[in-house]
């Protein structure tokens, strides 16, 4: 991890690959971008291998999860690149179907100890977020488009997804609160550092930061814990 311009940047190549742990039939394994310790917020990327299924279960923190690349089968639904998982906490959800593997941006908010259930329950407190049904909001000229995916069902935080257009730049400025974001696709630059597909930046909270350029466009997927 390094910092530039008020940025902490993480590269995924830079990232080792942790313990796999097994939930229901098949192995995954994590690389941890960062846990922000003051909102017991872990931000991760998860590798479900083909063929894998997630058992029902409950967890006593909230998880806002976003595919990456491949798919998820949850309900009979598809969720494809993009798409959401939102489980409050202590809801139960599952089973989660990954037949041709699936990479997932999981954004965990307290424990993340699972507890397998056997019996179902009728009431659904979990949500499945399809973002292609979900319009692009443009913004500054149309340079920048914006979707969010989550906002006010995940306590305070939420997740936002951004197309930037080439040439897009984001000035110096500073929040109230913490945000991260995590390059999906194309690429940013911060103080001479180029970034890629699924290397990652964290902002804390009323730091300074900036610029970010992004010369050739990019599309990225923002989180934030928004202040009271």
């Amino acid at each position: 991890m390094i910092t530039k311009s008020g940025c902490n940047i993480v590269r995924i190549s830079e990232l080792p690959w942790e313990e796999p742990i097994r939930f229901g039939n098949e192995k995954h394994r994590t690389k941890t971008y960062w846990h922000d310790a003051a909102n017991d917020l872990t931000l991760s990327l998860v590798d479900q291998p083909a063929h894998a299924v997630e058992a029902l279960h409950v967890q006593a923190g909230t998880h806002v999860t976003a595919v990456l690349k491949g798919s998820a089968l949850v309900d009979g639904l598809t969720l494809n690149p993009l798409d959401v998982i939102l489980g409050p906490g202590n809801s139960l959800h599952g089973s989660l179907e990954y037949p041709d593997g699936c990479q997932l941006f999981s954004c965990f908010q307290g424990s993340a100890d699972h507890t397998e259930a056997q019996t179902r329950s009728d009431e659904k407190h979990y949500r499945l977020i399809q973002s292609e049904q979900m319009a692009w909001d443009a913004k500054a000229g149309s340079a920048l488009h914006m979707k969010t995916l989550v906002n006010g069902d995940a306590g305070r935080l939420t997740l936002t997804a951004m197309r930037l257009s080439a040439g897009f730049t984001v000035p110096v400025g500073s929040r109230p609160h913490m945000q991260a974001a995590l390059v999906v696709a194309g690429t940013a630059v911060i103080d001479g550092e180029t970034l890629g597909a699924w290397d990652f930046i964290y902002m804390a909270a009323g730091v300074p930061h900036g610029p970010i350029r992004f010369p050739a466009g990019a599309t990225l997927l923002m989180v934030a814990i928004l202040t009271t």
